[in-house]
């Protein structure tokens, strides 16, 4: 079936072209009937506009790119969190004449390349990245290069530029908190690479909750990178068998979680009595964990959604100084 036009919705409801075109942007000179009827007709013919050509009436670039990390290889699942996020950018996206391009960002490539890609290759009249840095080079490029953008994360940059985040060092707060309250007094954190901003968010958080009971918690003993580790269930097994081995774990993901408990139980520890793990969580999978884990949720599709809205308003002219959320993670405590 050839691609409905235009000329395809007159020739079918018996009207003008350029009543159609004034139709299907809601003209003020077109009568609601005819609107209503024009849409209807489009719906049914499969129609959609021509980005394109749209894009050179009016100057615009309609496309919105999102370079979004992919699972390293070997990894037993990838990051869960993505396909919801990609989820709710579809799902802000769904009406608009915005098209979504996805471009992965492989292990072990520098971030810059998926963004220079994009910008260069006309791929991006609005931005969404993440993993950001303190000092995020992309963040530098796109204010050079005009692009509108939404990074998912902070900065430290004093370049004023729209984000939406969660909350990691309410998380790190919350969580070794919990975890010290169930008398846990020698914890460790599974941290993600600390190039990111969020993972120090996450430390620094969980250390002013340590000050708080008084306990010792730095970064050099207490937090491990999850970039080491090859097998949580090893690692887990590992500490667990360890002359002073941890009572308490902040996990950066499901898996993570997953894998530290396997091991621990695997040494003879008893998940929830022995030792205590709380994890950050991006869907219902902990609910089905035996012995059950305590988790902090973060709302991918959500986080989608925002990211997408403060991106079109930039993409419209609004300045990004009210562009800027912070969400705190809602707790799920198992017992």
């Amino acid at each position: 079936m050839s691609k409905a036009t235009l000329k395809t919705i007159a020739q079918y409801t018996g009207l003008s072209v350029t009543t159609v075109s004034r139709a299907l942007k809601d003209g003020d000179d077109v009568k609601q009937p005819t609107k209503d009827i024009v849409k209807a007709a489009a719906e049914k013919l499969g129609y959609r506009p021509n980005l394109s050509g749209i894009g050179l009436r009016t100057g615009k670039n309609y496309n919105v790119c999102a370079v979004l990390p992919v699972m390293r290889p070997g990894d037993l699942v990838g990051d869960i969190g993505t396909l919801a996020l990609i989820e709710g950018f579809t799902a802000a996206l769904e009406g608009t004449p915005y098209h979504l391009t996805v471009l992965p960002l492989q292990p072990g490539v520098d971030p810059m390349v998926p963004v220079r890609y994009a910008v260069e290759n006309n791929l991006a009249g609005g931005m969404i990245i993440n993993l950001t840095e303190p000092n995020d080079a992309r963040v530098r490029y796109l204010c050079e290069e005009e692009i509108p953008f939404v990074t998912f994360g902070q900065t430290e940059l004093s370049v004023d530029h729209a984000f939406y985040d969660i909350d990691n060092y309410d998380f790190g707060y919350r969580a070794a908190g919990f975890l010290y309250g169930r008398g846990c007094r020698n914890i460790r954190m599974i941290n993600t690479s600390l190039q990111h901003t969020y993972s120090w968010h996450k430390y620094f958080g969980a250390r002013r909750a340590a000050m708080e009971f008084g306990v010792p918690f730095e970064q050099e003993t207490h937090v491990i990178q999850d970039t080491t580790v090859a097998d949580y269930r090893a690692l887990g097994c590992a500490l667990g068998q360890a002359a002073e081995s941890p009572d308490g774990f902040l996990c950066s993901s499901e898996v993570s979680a997953m894998g530290l408990s396997a091991g621990l139980q695997d040494a003879g520890k008893v998940v929830g009595k022995d030792v205590h793990i709380v994890t950050v969580e991006t869907c219902s999978l902990p609910d089905y964990f035996m012995p059950p884990i305590s988790g902090f949720r973060q709302n991918f599709h959500e986080a989608g959604r925002q990211l997408i809205d403060f991106l079109l308003q930039l993409m419209d002219g609004a300045s990004p100084q009210s562009l800027k959320m912070v969400h705190k993670m809602a707790f799920f405590e198992r017992t």
